[in-house]
Parts: structure tokens; sequence; C-alpha cells
């Protein structure tokens, strides 16, 4: 119990709610303007901090991330039981062709993950969009063949669509690389985001996703592959977060002084 509240605790203190739409643009603008170096954006919902609890590595290359984002309600519950105000859900599935629209055209873009026929039809998605410079590769090579790809042909933008926590086992390899640690870079962490970016796999109704219900949506669709992660881990999660907030000391709470605008 002690590990996860350690763990939970350096989570939500690396992560950055963004309290409102202005506050999340200003976040995010920075990694899409040339820094001089890689950048990582990560994201932090209920499984990433079940993972973290139980897996070391993964934690410290989710705690290594230049931004992580909260995604979902699941950390939504966490933050409001720790005395913090939540803020925007700012899950990658939404967020990510949001960057997209505003990086420029002209920008060099890498989609790694998934497998065909996704990862061709997300290709296709993004040149729709006016980006001719992209390549792909898909999610089951070793660390060390991305590595070798992408100094050959450093891009702007790699979305790595490999799931947790190998993908953020890969940034954190690539943020490590001495080449590629110079090459201006912005590697987001990207889960299911090819996916879903193909057409092949559906988003849920637009009214599950406000009202937090989008976990359901894929339980329902996917229920063999999802239910130890939302059924037993995430009742686990519940539990614990609830121990979590009842360790924490009256002096340690910080009562959010923002309405939420959404989960």
């Amino acid at each position: 119990m002690s590990e996860f509240v350690t763990t939970a605790a350096a989570l939500l203190a690396k992560q950055s709610p963004c309290h409102d739409p202005q506050e999340a643009q200003a976040r995010l603008a920075p990694l899409l303007e040339p820094a001089g170096g890689l950048r990582v954006l990560s994201f932090v919902n209920a499984h990433a901090v079940m993972l973290a609890w139980r897996d070391p590595g993964f934690r410290t290359a989710l705690l290594a991330a230049d931004l992580l984002l909260r995604d979902g309600v699941g950390m939504a519950l966490l933050m409001r039981r720790a005395g913090l105000a939540p803020g925007l859900n700012m899950n990658g599935t939404d967020l990510i062709p949001q960057l997209l629209a505003q990086l420029p055209r002209q920008s060099r873009v890498a989609l790694l993950g998934s497998r065909e026929p996704a990862l061709g039809q997300a290709a296709a998605r993004l040149r729709m969009m006016g980006f001719e410079d992209l390549y792909t590769c898909d999610g089951f090579r070793e660390e060390a063949e991305y590595i070798e790809l992408l100094r050959e042909s450093p891009p702007q933008l790699v979305i790595l669509g490999m799931g947790m926590p190998k993908q953020e086992r890969l940034a954190l390899r690539l943020a490590s690389d001495p080449v590629l640690a110079q090459q201006d870079m912005l590697v987001i962490n990207g889960g299911a985001i090819l996916d879903f970016l193909s057409g092949l796999t559906p988003r849920a109704p637009l009214w599950m996703r406000r009202s937090g219900g989008e976990w359901l949506f894929r339980l329902l669709r996917e229920p063999r592959r999802m239910f130890r992660r939302y059924c037993i881990n995430g009742a686990l999660f519940w539990a614990l977060s609830l121990i979590y907030a009842r360790r924490l000391r009256p002096a340690d709470r910080q009562p959010g002084s923002r309405k939420d605008t959404e989960l």
C-alpha cells in the first residue's frame, strides 16, 4: 500500500492540470515550437497508475515526460480525493488530432505502432490533412529498430501507438539516445490513437465521452481484452484511491479553487 501512495503522490505532483482551454493551449503551444531537443508528451490515467505501482521502470518512464496530462475519470476521482481540482480531461484521443491541426503541414511525421490495415489508414488520414512527408512502422519491432529509423530520417513529430507500458519505455529510450536527444522532435505517447485515426475503431458517442463513460463503451466493445483493466484493476484502483485519500493529512490536501468544466 505504501508503494501505491508513493506512486500516486509522484504522478499527481508531475501531471499538469488544465482548468480551461486557454490554459491548455498555453501548456501545449511550446511543444509545437522549435526547442532544440526532443520533448515527450504523455498521459496518465487509472490504468497507468496501476501499471506504475507495479512496475518501477514504467513509473520512471512516465515521470520522465516533459509534459504529463490527466486522462479520464479515474484520475479525476483520485485528484478529487486528494483535494485537487481535476480540470479538463486532456485525453490523447481528443488532443492529438488538435495538435495535428496546429502542426505546419511541411513537418515530417512518423507513426510508430499498431498494425495494418489500421496503420496505413491512419497515415492516409494524415495525408488527407496535408502531411505528405510521412512514414510509418508497426508496433512490434525491437527498440533498436525504431531508434535507427528515427536517426536515419528525424521527424518533427513522432506518434507512438503501442499502448502502455511499451510506448513510454520507448519514449524514454529515444530521449536518452545521444543523437535523437538533440533533434527538434516531439514524441507523443498515444495509446490506441492510430486505431482511432484509422476509423476502424469507433469512438464512444459524444454524450458518453462528455459524461465520462467512454471506458464503458470500450468495455462493451472488447469485453475480453478490457475486463481486467476496467473491472478488476478499476475496482482495485477505486479502493486504493480511497485508502490513499484517507492517509493524507489535512495539511496535505489542496482544495481546488476552480470549478471543473469537464471530467
